[in-house]
């Protein structure tokens, strides 16, 4: 709260100091090309109209109007991104959260129909997570889901997307890609995962691997990744098992 109050109080005080930049700037500017006199030679020949005495304080005003008028659009076309992004996030892990993921799968599977262009879905999940949530603190494990979403993006493609699809669990959508190198991409993720941390306890993730196939559904193809890394479990889990 205190944050919000002191970058309200300083956006305030940079507005004023803008504004009275501008308006010197705009002063300085008219009278160049001497639009103050042409002004007050009109008003001295509509003597009637008694305007003169309003030029400043009508030039001010429409200055300052004009300037908070588009620092208030500019103003509202941020915060709609922001709320988007937002919306969109994982608060933790800064990854996108299931809803906006849940998007882009959906998006993905209809241009997979359309264009036939293949592509994959990697979910992993962190092995014995909770052991670490008991030894260290659920501190310790925020910052193991944290370095790992870090991992995920720095090893991924810029067109590939990363998220958190729930609790210890986290999902990679692969556009255009083939199962052969969704499974490489799978073992590299899970080579940089795989550690020790304190007291000799391991810190590894489990992976199911599975491409999108035409004569089935997208909920089919979820569920055949989930089926992947149960399996991978299974087999001892740290390991990679494709659909």
């Amino acid at each position: 709260m205190h944050t919000l109050k002191y970058r309200h109080r300083k956006n305030l005080i940079t507005d004023i100091i803008l504004l009275l930049l501008l308006n010197i700037l705009a002063w300085l500017l008219f009278a160049e090309v001497e639009l103050f006199e042409l002004l007050y030679e009109f008003s001295r020949s509509h003597e009637d109209l008694q305007i003169d005495e309003f030029i400043p304080l009508t030039f001010v005003l429409m200055i300052s109007f004009m300037y908070f008028a588009i620092r208030r659009w500019i103003d509202s076309v941020k915060f709609a991104a922001f709320a988007e992004e937002q919306a969109s996030t994982d608060p933790l892990t800064e990854l996108l959260n299931r809803r906006a993921i849940e998007y882009k799968l959906s998006s993905e599977w209809h241009r997979f129909t359309r264009y036939k262009e293949p592509f994959c879905l990697v979910i992993l999940d962190i092995d014995d997570f909770k052991t670490i949530n008991d030894n260290f603190g659920h501190q310790k494990g925020d910052e193991v889901l944290k370095d790992i979403a870090e991992k995920l993006e720095f090893n991924t493609r810029k067109t590939d997307y990363c998220a958190r699809w729930g609790g210890e669990e986290f999902l990679i959508l692969c556009p255009v890609s083939e199962l052969a190198q969704a499974i490489i991409l799978a073992e590299k993720l899970r080579a940089n995962i795989g550690t020790v941390l304190k007291e000799g306890i391991e810190l590894s993730a489990s992976f199911g691997v599975s491409q999108a196939d035409p004569d089935t559904t997208l909920e089919d193809l979820i569920k055949r990744a989930d089926l992947a890394l149960y399996k991978a479990k299974l087999k001892g889990k740290n390991c990679v098992v494709s659909d």
